[in-house]
């Protein structure tokens, strides 16, 4: 039984090579978008790292002014406190 055959319409070599390229091409743009895809989330993780080092660092300064307050207020206390 030839696989040719089976189909209920024969196409000819300009309707095959004309589907080839129709797949060929959807295939390219899937690549194309799966590529830009992982581009874009890379640039996004980045960009949220980058940001969240900028959170931590300002909570890391806000942190050491608040102790560096609470010594000297301790000390003050030390000393006017006998």
């Amino acid at each position: 039984m030839d696989p040719q055959n089976s189909n209920s319409e024969r196409m000819t070599r300009q309707q095959y090579r004309q589907q080839s390229k129709g797949d060929d091409s959807e295939e390219r743009r899937r690549t194309f978008s799966s590529q830009s895809r992982a581009t874009q989330k890379i640039e996004e993780e980045q960009l949220t790292s980058e940001q969240k080092m900028h959170r931590l660092r300002r909570r890391l300064n806000v942190a050491i002014v608040a102790l560096v307050i609470a010594i000297i207020i301790v000390y003050l206390i030390l000393f006017f406190v006998k």
